[in-house]
């Protein structure tokens, strides 16, 4: 892989990964809307001795569950919010919005006092640059490591890259591919 397409690749998980968990970890205040919930309808249940907030509206047509951390918003169709372990669930076409990227998963997983953040099935990130398809996301803020795994594909404007896992050291700036992986690139010059 040439270097412009190196920078590239690293710049866009640079971005990503950089501002999802610190913004989640550092923020104390977020806003919960549940909305398109017909009046007469429970759409979710607080308990707080456990700390638990649950919320599901996958069977109500329109009805969307967001949660607003300063400048992200998480959105689905499923969620637990355990406020005491500091644990966010977010199942059934999970998405996390930010003004320079956006994650969608089946399940999207933060882990507030280990500082990581998992996303699993389906998961698709989007950039500016490039969209990011894996089955697997895991992301610690801790080593500053992106693991993305199984049916990886990167697709930027110069080519994409395919493999089972790659590893983003954001930290060193250094991008690690394990296992057989293949690429296709642009080599004009613009």
């Amino acid at each position: 892989m040439n270097n412009k397409r190196s920078v590239l690749f690293i710049l866009v998980l640079i971005i990503f990964c950089s501002h999802l968990v610190p913004v989640l970890a550092e923020s104390e205040k977020g806003r919960l809307e549940i909305v398109g919930v017909p009046d007469d309808v429970v759409a979710g249940r607080y308990d707080p001795d456990a700390g638990i907030f649950y919320a599901d509206v996958r069977e109500i047509p329109d009805a969307l569950i967001k949660v607003n951390f300063d400048d992200v918003q998480i959105l689905g169709y499923k969620m637990e919010w355990n406020t005491k372990d500091n644990y966010a669930l977010f199942s059934n076409d999970a998405k996390l919005e930010k003004d320079d990227f956006e994650l969608s998963a089946q399940i999207i997983e933060y882990f507030g006092d280990d500082k990581k953040l998992i996303a699993k099935d389906n998961v698709l990130v989007v950039t500016d640059d490039a969209k990011i398809y894996a089955d697997n996301l895991d992301y610690d803020e801790e080593t500053d490591e992106a693991l993305f795994t199984g049916n990886v594909k990167v697709i930027f404007e110069d080519g994409e890259l395919e493999g089972q896992k790659f590893l983003m050291l954001l930290e060193k700036s250094e991008l690690r591919f394990y296992g057989s992986f293949q690429g296709e690139f642009n080599t004009d010059n613009k």
